[in-house]
């Protein structure tokens, strides 16, 4: 339904198609032949950068892949607007998708992060709960109060309770103390 009130609004006359079939057929051909001249740019790139050592052959890799995808994405948005189709709704969306999923992506890494490190402080116990340790270059320090998934608190002398993620007692200096046996 979408499709044919789409269609309905284009002009069907035959030199109107004809038209826009030629016009469609040269972007095609231009996208191939600059795709292809990339190509050769990057191989010619990816030669002068490895003698250097600069850059891996991955890093030119993804670059050209990437911008492979970039042109067709362009020739497409190009072809549709030729036609007459209103692409600012699908471009709109596209972006929109773009930003929840990398949003998103962010937040689940935040957390399977730092329930990760929880697993493995319980497994190689780094610290344990009643042990006072410090967390260098921050400079938090205090005794280990609550542990759970996400965040270990930790209890300052002045009676506050600092909150810090699980994952930064991985990537942080951390001085403890050792346990006092309560025999």
């Amino acid at each position: 339904m979408v499709l044919s009130s789409l269609w309905y609004a284009l002009p069907m006359d035959s030199q109107w198609v004809l038209a826009h079939l030629a016009y469609s057929a040269i972007l095609l051909v231009l996208g191939v032949l600059l795709s292809r001249f990339l190509h050769g740019v990057f191989g010619k790139l990816l030669t002068l950068m490895e003698r250097r050592r600069r850059v891996s052959r991955a890093y030119v890799a993804i670059l050209r892949r990437v911008t492979g995808w970039f042109l067709w994405l362009l020739l497409g948005v190009i072809l549709l607007r030729l036609w007459g189709l209103d692409v600012s709704a699908i471009w709109t969306t596209f972006v929109s998708m773009l930003a929840v999923i990398g949003v998103g992506l962010l937040a689940v890494w935040t957390m399977i992060s730092n329930v990760t490190a929880r697993f493995f402080i319980w497994f190689w116990r780094p610290l344990q709960m009643g042990q006072r340790v410090e967390i260098f270059p921050e400079g938090l320090c205090g005794e280990v109060v609550e542990e759970n998934l996400m965040f270990t608190e930790l209890r300052q002398e002045d009676g506050r309770v600092v909150v810090i993620p699980n994952n930064l007692f991985f990537q942080r200096v951390v001085r403890r103390e050792a346990l006092e046996d309560k025999a």
